[in-house]
């Protein structure tokens, strides 16, 4: 069931990270990875599908520990 962390399509993507995709009779769910600042896809179905956050995760530029290619040159 859709909660606090599930978005709908065309929303923003606020935390970066493995989302699932779930459609309303729930018998259709994967999983995907979605971008911060990015917005999350419509579904070919296009009708009651969402998105719920199962695992967040920094993205790799925006990670302390790693170099972006500018922060090199």
């Amino acid at each position: 069931m859709a909660g606090d962390n599930s978005y709908k399509p065309g929303e923003i993507v606020k935390i970066s990270g493995v989302y699932s995709v779930v459609h309303d009779d729930a018998k259709h769910t994967f999983e995907v990875t979605c971008v911060e600042g990015e917005h999350f896809l419509p579904t070919r179905s296009g009708k009651g599908a969402h998105f719920e956050l199962k695992y967040a995760a920094t993205h790799s530029h925006k990670h302390g520990e790693l170099q972006s290619t500018e922060a090199r040159s």
